[in-house]
């Protein structure tokens, strides 16, 4: 950073031993008008990087494979997938041993004839179709739980996309801002100079050093939001938020050929949030049917053995065989049944609402992004075509005007932040482009460079 000049305008504090009759030296003249044109080589200037510049889609990639958000939503369809098989799965089977009709008063198993050792087995066997719908039900959330971790990866891209864009952009105006103060500092150098020798005054002087310190402060912030947002796409990427960030893509204008219609299309084709609630609908409506279900029946399937001694005087006895079938009776169908059925068909009702909601927001998010890409990509336009040459043929007409005396000093210096200025303006209407179009990717679900 340039060292900082001494505000105050006196010869001493200036080091100049000549009079007022004394002539500036011209190579400080020359310089500043050799600084001017560097900083008008180039319509909008790039980020110096002895690196090469690192593509969003690495960034992209490193977040999609090491965020932990989506390491845990993949966990989710994990449980949910096995949850399907569990809800499919008849209960265990009952096993009981026991001994049957023992007389108190003697324990003998040979005493009395329905005296025996049992062993027996049963089965709970659902009514015909609850199997089937409760492993639909839950099949149902699965694929919920894919299409919102497929809507996370959406969200997390563009989130990743937006931040790389905003640094891009913050560096690219942080780097014009550069080069105008390092011309400003040669321009507070040229009135110091004439200032001493009696060519200007002590006004020119104060205005062009609180013209340089406006820039310094302008860097300040423009540095603090660069490292602000270094943290957030580390952070993003998976990456240590200490890492410094490497060299970047700059931004460029774009054509945007893509329609409403088409938009609109790929959204309802693509958009992983609908296909999650229209998941819900279908798990609502299925819900319903189980719910229903609930007033059938379930069937309980039992057998078993009994093995009896001989009689007391030594005749063989036959052992026994038994099976039985239980069935539940629902009648208690308006306390249980009934309140599901309208829990499941509100549940249903609910999720078709959210989906019209959606809809609602994905059109007007459609055409809020095509209306932003198309001004910000007509504004950038008439920045590159018409006011940035504009700007930069005046600046350098103004400084060989101010470097032969023909123009004051503000007049120079007015054109040094007329263009650092629509540099600044342009660079943001870039990146506006590029932000509105990651948007467009989330409400659409898929990348649309």
């Amino acid at each position: 950073m340039a060292e900082e000049r001494d505000p105050t305008p006196c010869r001493e504090s200036l080091g100049v031993a000549g009079g007022p009759g004394t002539s500036a030296p011209s190579w400080r003249a020359w310089a500043v008008a050799i600084l001017a044109a560097a900083l008008l080589a180039s319509p909008v200037p790039a980020v110096a990087a002895p690196d090469v510049p690192v593509p969003v889609s690495r960034y992209v990639a490193s977040a999609l494979a090491g965020h932990p958000t989506l390491g845990a939503m993949r966990q989710r369809v994990a449980v949910k997938e096995n949850e399907a098989t569990r809800a499919r799965a008849l209960d265990d089977p009952k096993v009981w041993v026991g001994v049957v009709s023992v007389p108190v008063d003697t324990w003998s198993f040979r005493q009395e004839d329905m005296t025996g050792k049992e062993i027996g087995v049963s089965q709970a066997i659902p009514y015909p179709g609850k199997r089937d719908h409760a492993e639909r039900i839950v099949r149902q959330e699965a694929e919920q739980a894919a299409h919102e971790l497929e809507e996370t990866r959406n969200a997390l891209r563009a989130d990743v996309k937006m931040a790389y864009f905003e640094l891009s952009t913050v560096r690219r105006q942080a780097d014009a801002v550069r080069q105008a103060r390092a011309l400003l500092e040669q321009v507070v150098d040229v009135s110091r100079e004439k200032f001493a020798v009696g060519k200007g005054s002590q006004p020119e002087v104060l205005k062009a050093q609180l013209e340089f310190q406006r820039m310094r402060e302008t860097l300040l912030s423009l540095s603090n939001r660069e490292r602000l947002l270094s943290i957030r796409l580390n952070t993003l990427s998976g990456v240590p938020a200490s890492e410094p960030v490497p060299a970047l893509d700059n931004l460029s204008e774009f054509a945007f050929p893509r329609t409403a219609e088409e938009l609109k299309r790929l959204y309802l084709e693509n958009r992983p949030a609908r296909k999650a609630i229209q998941a819900r609908i279908r798990r609502g409506a299925l819900g319903i049917v189980h719910a229903e279900h609930e007033g059938s029946p379930d069937f309980e399937v039992s057998a078993s053995y009994m093995q009896r001694d001989k009689t007391p005087d030594g005749a063989k006895r036959s052992d026994m065989f038994s099976a039985m079938l239980s069935v539940t009776l629902p009648i208690w169908r308006k306390g249980k049944v009934e309140p599901a059925i309208r829990a499941m068909t509100a549940e249903k009702e609910m999720a078709v609402l959210e989906e019209e909601a959606l809809d609602l927001e994905a059109e007007n998010a459609i055409g809020a992004a095509l209306s932003s890409i198309a001004s910000y990509g007509e504004a950038a336009r008439l920045y590159r075509t018409t006011l940035l040459p504009q700007a930069e043929q005046s600046l350098e007409s103004g400084f060989e005007a101010y470097r032969v005396g023909k123009i004051d000093l503000p007049m120079a210096i007015d054109s040094i932040v007329a263009v650092v200025a629509l540099r600044r303006e342009y660079a943001g209407m870039v990146g506006e482009m590029h932000t509105a179009r990651a948007r467009l990717e989330t409400t659409t679900g898929r990348e649309l460079e």
